[in-house]
């Protein structure tokens, strides 16, 4: 045989090997300098092995002799050799030049779209194998900043964070990103000792006071952090996990919390909702729907409650039970409440233009009874929409109540003597519904859906329901029943005195429009009754 198809032949071979070699050392990460030498020497191994496999099938059969077989081990083994080497101090160069040039550019790095910055100083680390800590940094709940409708106000106050962070930690190597809301640094450390001395020196450094527009904002801030792993592949996933650490953080009390795998699937929901609920309002995502509450005796609409729903661009809901609790345990409450508010009374004045008088049934959280701008909201609004306070009926909790039930009364005693009215919701599920009706005026009780499903003459929940009809009207109360939804239900209520009925037996909750087409219509209905 031709030397140089057994030449031919060994190159193949040898470029196959080196190949192989070259795509394990970029997986591998340069930075993994051991497993990369054991990854080379099993290489190695393996190669000369087959290498001299090869070499005796050769001889075996006549191609080469000895001597030539020596000069192609010689020649082959020189040559990839030599190549390998070129290889790894190429990519070595190219990777310590680009560290170096990360190195020097940290500071203030923001451009128009704070993602594609970090996004590419993310995608450039993983690819290379560079070991990293990518901490998240966010506001806590600060009201003013939340309720600003400028996001010029944001970018001024957190610009200042991040060069009171630059300042602090000048001797840091990090890399700072940030929009109008949060603030994302880049560490080359992975020590969780190390990041946590650096996590308490910024929540040191910020919380003084930043004083901005002749106010003072108090950021109090909130952090999560994530160590790459091998695991991690791509930056969506690292920026999923800080946000779940910042929640944890969060609900823990901690200044930082580094993400683990164990973090539940439902923390991983509520941190979803949680993240897009900072955009909702301001983009306006939310919509109201109006449910009628009828008069028992002959059906006449007495008013409606509003519930708020959140659509998806996909068309699917985000349930309130879901979000409302995420917004309640995150301070954002206040801002859902202070939407629903000014929608509220602005669809209130469209109800009369319409020749339509309701009382709108309104939702008020814990967190609302100790804000003294709802109070304010409420007054502005009435006024400027030139509407009687006892145009809104305020729902109000039994758990609400009992968080604090001194601050409960104060400013439920500054609404009602304002003249809106005042209504217990979801009323026999708590532990202390009685003491709260002696401490507490209301105007109404609304019956917990879950009594009025059940009842059926003789049961339990039938003498619950009688009994607290009873109550209230002793009381002065007048009472609603929610969850009715069939026609028998109606009937027991209305024989057992209740006032008001609400439910799917009357309607389904409807987006404004509709639900001024459905209450015309049944105006409509009563005249012609009236007449026959």
């Amino acid at each position: 045989m031709d030397i140089n198809i057994v030449f031919n032949v060994l190159t193949v071979f040898n470029i196959l090997a080196l190949l192989y070699s070259m795509l394990l050392i970029k997986r591998i990460g340069f930075h993994n300098f051991k497993r990369i030498k054991t990854y080379l020497s099993i290489i190695f191994t393996f190669y000369f092995c087959g290498f001299l496999y090869i070499e005796g099938y050769f001889i075996k059969h006549g191609f080469v002799d000895h001597s030539g077989t020596a000069v192609l081990v010689i020649s082959t083994i020189a040559t990839q050799t030599l190549v390998m080497i070129l290889w790894i101090i190429s990519r070595l160069l190219n990777h310590f030049l680009i560290i170096k040039k990360i190195n020097n550019s940290y500071g203030i790095l923001v451009s128009g779209n704070k993602s594609v910055t970090y996004t590419k100083s993310l995608s450039s680390k993983i690819e290379l194998g560079v070991p990293f800590s990518f901490i998240k940094i966010k506001i806590n709940n600060n009201k003013k900043l939340i309720d600003s409708s400028t996001d010029r106000i944001f970018g001024k106050v957190v610009s200042h964070a991040v060069l009171i962070l630059k300042k602090t930690l000048k001797n840091k190597h990090l890399d700072f990103f940030h929009d109008n809301r949060e603030i994302i640094i880049i560490s080359y450390s992975t020590s969780k000792d190390e990041l946590t001395h650096i996590a308490t020196e910024m929540h040191d450094a910020l919380m003084s006071p930043i004083l901005m527009n002749e106010q003072h904002f108090l950021l109090q801030p909130i952090m999560g952090c994530v160590i790459s792993t091998s695991k991690i592949t791509t930056v969506e996933e690292i920026v999923k996990q800080a946000d779940i650490a910042c929640y944890k953080a969060k609900k823990l009390g901690l200044i930082i919390d580094f993400y683990r795998s164990t973090y539940t699937k439902s923390i991983h929901e509520e941190v979803e909702i949680l993240n897009k609920l900072i955009y909702a309002i301001p983009n306006n995502e939310f919509e109201l729907h109006y449910q009628p509450i009828v008069n028992s005796i002959d059906k006449t609409i007495h008013g409606y409650e509003a519930l708020i729903r959140w659509p998806q661009e996909d068309g699917t809901m985000i349930p309130p039970d879901k979000f409302i609790k995420v917004a309640e345990n995150n301070n954002y409450i206040k801002g859902i409440t202070r939407w629903v508010v000014n929608q509220v009374t602005h669809d209130i004045a469209g109800f009369k233009r319409e020749n339509l008088h309701p009382q709108v049934h309104i939702n008020v959280s814990t967190l609302d009874l100790h804000d003294d701008d709802l109070y304010d909201q409420l007054f502005t609004l009435v006024r400027s929409q030139k509407l009687h306070p006892s145009d809104v009926i305020l729902e109000v909790t039994e758990s609400a109540l009992m968080t604090d039930v001194d601050s409960a009364y104060l400013m439920l005693s500054k609404l009602s003597e304002l003249g809106f009215y005042i209504s217990i919701d979801d009323f026999g599920t708590g532990y202390s519904s009685l003491s709260l009706l002696r401490v507490l005026s209301f105007n109404q009780i609304k019956i917990d859906q879950s009594f009025i499903r059940n009842m059926s003459i003789g049961n339990s929940d039938y003498a619950i329901v009688a009994s607290t009809i009873y109550l209230a009207h002793s009381l002065g109360c007048n009472v609603v029943a929610e969850g009715v939804e069939d026609k028998e239900l109606f009937h027991e209520l209305k024989e057992l005195g209740c006032d008001y009925i609400q439910g799917y037996y009357i309607s389904k909750p409807q987006e404004f429009t509709k639900m001024v087409h459905w209450s015309l219509k049944q105006v409509e209905r009563e005249k012609q009754l009236v007449l026959a």
